[in-house]
């Protein structure tokens, strides 16, 4: 059974299929992309994706949960990657890395975009690019009258609010992909 599948059958969310094609080509064409941050790692699906676009890509990569932390580390040596991958056992919000990364992938608590993007502007340099997933989360940014679930709602509201600070903020230039995946937004760091 091959890793997707797996993360399918044991219900771990990872990024679906035309998301990831879309994240895959966009790294294909930024040849200036070497270093990577991802930040939720799962088991360590996308990270291996992202690495074997071309040998010259690292990719550091965050995950909360231990139990999927040590899955992620057991798919990268079996992809022998581990030297290019490096898995770190930590919260997003208390990583620090004095590292430079040239391009940031955004998987985790979709709550904590925004703190996200203020604790890790520090790790980004003019050229800089953030990707973020699940912005449409599962179509109910675009229609929230689909689910009843109070706190389901507070969150698409959080993700509302997010998309419209993107937009608004100057030290990025931002594309949106919402028909793509579950949605995904590329914001290239201007200033």
């Amino acid at each position: 059974m091959d890793l997707k599948e797996k993360a399918r059958q044991d219900h771990i969310p990872i990024i679906q299929d035309d998301g990831l094609a879309f994240l895959l080509s966009f790294l294909a064409e930024h040849l200036e992309i070497q270093s990577i941050l991802e930040i939720g790692t799962a088991i360590g699906y996308s990270a291996i994706q992202m690495a074997n676009v071309r040998f010259d890509m690292c990719v550091d990569t965050l995950e909360i949960d231990p139990k999927r932390y040590k899955q992620a580390l057991e798919n990268i040596q079996n992809a022998q990657l581990e030297d290019r991958i490096h898995v770190y056992l930590e919260d997003a919000a208390n990583f620090k890395s004095h590292q430079d990364y040239d391009f940031i992938f955004v998987d985790a608590a979709k709550a904590q975009y925004a703190r996200y993007v203020e604790h890790f502007i520090r790790n980004s340099h003019i050229g800089t690019y953030f990707m973020f997933d699940n912005l449409e989360f599962h179509g109910l940014v675009e229609d929230d009258s689909k689910t009843k679930n109070r706190g389901t709602k507070q969150l698409v509201h959080k993700i509302q609010k997010f998309q419209e600070r993107l937009k608004k903020d100057s030290r990025f230039h931002t594309d949106f992909y919402l028909e793509i995946g579950d949605g995904l937004a590329v914001s290239k760091r201007i200033r």
